[in-house]
């Protein structure tokens, strides 16, 4: 995958447009994933900015938890 999108690095500072399909088949995969990481595509984010769904119930666990003698 970097050697694609270093290559890619290469056409762009050189100011050059790509034939997407011939790098489609040289690195085996589509021409318009190609053609995607051409544009600026980075990847999917390695982790997700989502919230627990227990959250909003943090401070009663918390209190619950502090009770001597439970776990």
């Amino acid at each position: 995958m970097m050697n694609i999108i270093a290559q890619l690095n290469i056409l762009k500072a050189m100011e050059l447009k790509p034939n997407f399909s011939e790098l489609a088949r040289e690195y085996g995969m589509d021409r318009r994933t190609v053609k995607k990481y051409f544009e600026g595509y980075e990847g999917k984010p390695k982790t997700k900015n989502k919230t627990s769904k227990l959250d909003k119930y943090f401070d009663e666990i918390k209190a619950k938890l502090a009770i001597k003698g439970t776990t």
